[in-house]
């Protein structure tokens, strides 16, 4: 499952550490656990599909494996990202399931405690989608439930 760490803090107590691949949509940063990436690509031809649901912007050819790209911003009903230009794909894998989604720039992996997840601030915009936020420095970063949000399109 998750990269995760554990390490004693000064109490003596042990903390899990959690490694997160951040992600820019608009000029928003979200992240998802690392172990879920397969791999990140340049967006490639996507070939869209009659009468799908909104949020599937069509599928892709990976190496001889047909894989759906989902746009995010629809997904997640984040407002304003119609004239965003999307230049990377996401490839993620659950169980056996690939999916990739649009990003605008993958930014970095980072590490954060369990501690440091916020999970007081979801947002009603993300629901059950989010486990929280994550602050490093000054950014603010949307950690994302990959599986509730691949659990909710199946559920559209």
């Amino acid at each position: 499952m998750a990269t995760k760490t554990t390490n004693q803090n000064t109490e003596g107590s042990k903390e899990t550490i959690i490694e997160i691949l951040s992600f820019r949509l608009g000029n928003q940063e979200f992240g998802i656990e690392v172990d879920f990436v397969e791999m990140v690509i340049e967006r490639s031809e996507i070939t869209m599909i009659p009468n799908s649901k909104p949020f599937i912007e069509g599928v892709m050819n990976l190496r001889g494996r047909i894989v759906p790209v989902l746009d995010l911003t629809k997904l997640l009903h984040i407002t304003g990202s119609e004239e965003l230009t999307f230049e990377n794909v996401l490839v993620t894998k659950l169980e056996d399931s690939e999916v990739g989604f649009l990003v605008n720039e993958v930014k970095e992996v980072i590490r954060a405690k369990e501690s440091e997840i916020d999970t007081a601030s979801k947002s009603d915009q993300t629901d059950r989608k989010a486990k929280g936020v994550v602050q490093k420095g000054k950014r603010l970063i949307l950690f994302l439930d990959l599986e509730e949000i691949m659990a909710s399109c199946e559920r559209v």
